[in-house]
């Protein structure tokens, strides 16, 4: 054996780079965890027996770079799941990243500069069979928030590969990529929770990407939980030192239950016969605390509710969820529960297409991961769910895309508003006498003059007893509740009346402003050519009138003008298409949808984003 890799265990060896590369050896292949520069590549022979597959921590270039060179000497790449925009599209991370006046402190320009060839993403919670060993994904944000470590038994020896979630005893290589904002230390409390998960593991052996290997896991857990707490000398309120409860339910109903750790509101129906359907199904912000910069990979969804569900139940899964609108805060961990549990998704026909195929849609708080939805329900229709009846009736005002949720649990009258309402004056409670109502509304994700009246005729007409609502604790509502909504719902009406040019003989789009949309919002066309949308478009007269659309893009696109005839106020489908020149490539390349009606212009009232000769991402 050469001395350039040496040996931790039986079948496990390490080679020193700009961070420790790994090398485990399966009955069926060779892992390397991580790639430094890559200089491993001219001593794989000495260690690898069969197929080479490398796996990566996180992004930060000094453990990633060196994939290019161990890819060309035959190893597949696999990365995780929440570093991908990092790894394989580094011009376009950078072309989006903020430089003036910037308060984001993240590491991700510690990203790579080149594309990293990875054939395939690591799921949070999976179990991946590699090299005929089963290794298990843990999500471990710290240094980055999309970092994941990986569990796996070698010849009866339990090891993590912890990325820099831990480096040796009670320390780490380097705290500042957890300073994630401007002046904080966001990133310890995801540190001291991964430490968490690591110790579930029950690991006898931690092979960090930097550092040293870890032979007595708990203590060196234990010390950098205590060092995580000194924090607090330096940086008074930023230090960690909080777990969540093992039972992190609490008892609405005798059937019905609370997750006290979700960030939009989840709710658990629990049947006699001991199947679970969740209400939403969102962050976990007790477990994780993103950077303050929304981006997709600083938006990850953790597991909740299940010990809880555990501890009270014997429960591991989640069988169902019914879900109130399409914002990620209220539906992002549904592709999780889906992907470990099989798990039913029950929504509304207003925003089910939203939830499946999420890249035709340009709305706000919108989720990425398409979710299948296997009971699609139509506006008043009642469906059961182990013999409770769950009754969807569509609703606009925080959003055109939701709906309002209403079930019978216990004998008792429970509605679910979503984030239609919230309410000010109330003190720690979700409502009182005093409230006065906060309009959620929010224009981009579509309104109409007259919703919340609307809203207040579906409450009036159901009379629940039990408010459940999106961000707040469950309560009752009395008479002057709906007096509350009823002046709210007028007040809306007649403040846009007074602002906005909405009247019965003037031209406009609505309260929303929206005179049309292409669907899809981001489209790929691999191999260039004919870009093709549907949408829609909006009549802003009070007459008849014939509209003219045409798609318009950069030179050398060329766009096809369409005619189409429109009732008054009429909105109508579309279909409008527009070529690429022979040879382009280009990402998120904007066109416009070009409006006149009665031959007066409206300009470009939509726009689309197209990929054209790249990978899609």
């Amino acid at each position: 054996m050469s001395g350039s890799w040496e040996r931790i265990v039986e079948d496990v060896f390490l080679f020193r780079d700009s961070c420790l590369v790994y090398a485990v050896r399966g009955p069926e292949g060779t892992v390397l965890v991580n790639a430094g520069t890559g200089l491993a590549a001219d001593h794989l022979g000495e260690v690898a027996r069969g197929p080479v597959t490398l796996i990566l921590t996180h992004h930060f270039r000094d453990h990633t770079d060196g994939a290019i060179r161990l890819h060309a000497a035959g190893a597949g790449v696999l990365g995780p799941y929440w570093e991908q925009e990092y790894l394989v599209d580094p011009d376009q991370h950078f072309r989006e990243r903020q430089t003036w006046n910037s308060y984001d402190n993240r590491w991700d320009r510690f990203s790579p500069v080149r594309p990293l060839p990875v054939a395939g993403w690591l799921m949070d919670y999976e179990e991946r069979r590699i090299a005929g060993l089963i290794w298990r994904v843990i999500p471990t944000p710290g240094v980055t928030a999309g970092a994941s470590s990986y569990a796996v038994t070698v010849n009866g020896v339990r090891i993590v590969f912890a990325g820099e979630i831990v480096c040796g005893d009670g320390r780490m290589a380097r705290v500042a990529p957890l300073q994630y904002n401007y002046n904080d230390l966001t990133g310890a409390g995801n540190v001291w929770h991964s430490l968490r998960r690591i110790e579930d593991e029950s690991p006898s052996l931690i092979l960090p990407s930097l550092g040293e290997p870890v032979r007595d896991p708990a203590a060196a857990i234990a010390h950098l939980r205590a060092n995580l707490r000194e924090i607090d000398r330096m940086l008074p309120g930023e230090a960690p030192g909080w777990d969540p409860e093992e039972d992190d339910l609490e008892e609405v109903l005798p059937h019905l239950f609370r997750s006290r750790h979700a960030d939009a509101e989840t709710y658990y129906l629990v049947s006699d016969s001991g199947k679970v359907m969740a209400i939403d199904y969102g962050y976990n912000w007790s477990a994780y605390a993103p950077p303050s910069m929304h981006h997709l990979s600083n938006r990850r969804p953790f597991l909740h509710g299940l010990r809880g569900l555990k501890k009270r139940f014997g429960i591991s899964r989640v069988d169902a969820v019914v879900t109130t609108h399409y914002h990620d805060d209220h539906v992002n961990g549904i592709p999780m529960l889906q992907r470990l549990f099989g798990t039913e998704l029950w929504a509304a026909a207003s925003f089910a297409d939203i939830l499946e195929h999420p890249a035709r849609y340009d709305r706000p708080c919108l989720w990425h991961e398409p979710m299948r939805v296997h009971r699609v329900m139509q506006d008043g229709e009642t469906v059961r769910w182990e013999g409770i009846p769950i009754t969807a009736r569509f609703w606009s005002g925080h959003t055109r895309f939701s709906a309002l949720l209403s079930l019978t649990v216990d004998g008792t009258r429970v509605i679910h508003t979503g984030d239609q309402y919230f309410f000010r004056n109330t003190g720690d409670a979700p409502y009182g006498p005093a409230a006065r109502v906060h309009m959620n509304h929010v224009y981009k994700n579509g309104l109409e003059l007259g919703c919340y009246r609307h809203s207040l005729r579906l409450l009036e007409e159901i009379r629940p007893e039990l408010v459940l609502s999106g961000h707040r604790v469950p309560y009752r509502p009395d008479a002057r509740w709906y007096e509350i909504l009823a002046e709210a719902a007028a007040a809306f009406d007649e403040v846009h009346g007074k602002l906005m040019i909405l009247g019965d003989d003037e031209a406009h789009f609505g309260a929303d402003s929206q005179g049309g949309a292409l669907i899809p919002y981001r489209l790929h066309i691999p191999d260039g050519g004919v870009a093709e949308f549907a949408g829609w478009i909006l009549n802003p007269l009070p007459v008849a009138a014939t509209a003219r659309i045409a798609l318009i893009g950069p030179d050398g696109w060329t766009g096809e003008p369409v005619s189409i005839e429109l009732g008054p106020r009429e909105r109508k489908d579309i279909r409008v298409r527009i070529t690429a020149p022979r040879g382009a490539k280009v990402r998120r390349q904007p066109v416009g949808l070009d409006l006149t009606v009665n031959e007066r212009p409206f300009g470009q009232v939509a726009e689309a984003l197209v990929t054209v000769g790249l990978p899609r991402f």
